[in-house]
């Protein structure tokens, strides 16, 4: 048989080995707020964060303190539903939601439009109208979210729905929670998708440089989605580590081969 017989064969093993170089994922690729080599190794640099502003189906937790209990507790849900353990659904159950006229509907007081409004905004005006229903400074507002909700999607290791019970947290913060990216992530395009009082929003942050600390999405805010999007090495299908894209191309090779050998002997 002539040689011709195995070149298909051939030329097949080098386009796979081919474009199994070229899917092997790069260290910068999976490197986070990495730094170019001109930087110090101390290095400070400045962060933007924006005040939330409260949103339809928000939950706001208002604690009130006064020196008549039977009013404290009127006031105050979990003093209701007692010690509770239930995460995020004792939040749900103390908290008050923002319907979808944008208030809140606390007792005696009734209807109070939030959206719009900073946490610290919403506390000052709250105190205020409580001010007229208790003699002064014989009452104490306290004003929180009910946790940073928000949801990973995409390549992380654990896609799912998340409640991050502090003030302030980060991009990473939240993926840590997920799972952290996986291998074929692209941590170059992390896409946020925001809900706000105007629409949807759309960023995209690159969590491979040092600089992502200075972007207005580097604290998430509540409701956010977190989509990572897949690199092209997920698309073939190749190793995502230099060992096994080593391995892929040493198994076509041998299997290459042996096709080779075995046509070559055919009369």
């Amino acid at each position: 048989m002539s040689s011709f017989a195995f070149r298909p064969a051939l030329a097949a093993s080098i386009v796979f080995v081919l474009a199994a170089a070229s899917a092997c994922i790069p260290l910068s690729k999976l490197t986070y707020l990495d730094r170019d080599d001109s930087d110090s190794d101390s290095l400070s640099v400045p962060t933007q964060r924006a005040d939330y502003r409260l949103q339809q189906n928000d939950i706001v937790n208002v604690k009130v303190t006064t020196l008549n209990p039977e009013t404290q507790t009127l006031f105050n849900k979990e003093e209701n539903y007692g010690n509770l353990n239930a995460g995020d659904v004792i939040f749900y159950l103390q908290g008050y939601s923002v319907d979808m006229e944008g208030n809140i509907d606390l007792p005696v007081i009734g209807p109070v439009n939030v959206v719009g409004k900073t946490v610290s905004e919403l506390k000052a005006e709250i105190q205020t109208l409580m001010d007229g229903y208790f003699s002064k400074d014989a009452v104490n507002v306290t004003v929180q979210l009910a946790g940073l909700r928000f949801t990973a999607i995409g390549e992380v290791a654990r896609p799912g729905k998340y409640v991050i019970y502090q003030n302030q947290a980060t991009i990473i913060d939240a993926l840590a929670m997920a799972g952290d990216i996986t291998m074929v992530g692209n941590r170059q395009e992390v896409q946020i998708v925001r809900q706000t009082n105007g629409g949807v929003q759309f960023f995209t942050i690159d969590l491979t440089d040092h600089k992502a600390v200075q972007s207005p999405e580097w604290f998430i805010q509540p409701n956010d989605v977190i989509n990572v999007y897949p690199l092209r090495a997920k698309s073939w299908g190749i190793g995502t580590t230099g060992f096994a894209t080593f391995a892929s191309v040493i198994t076509v090779l041998a299997s290459t081969a042996t096709l080779i050998y075995t046509l070559s002997r055919i009369d």
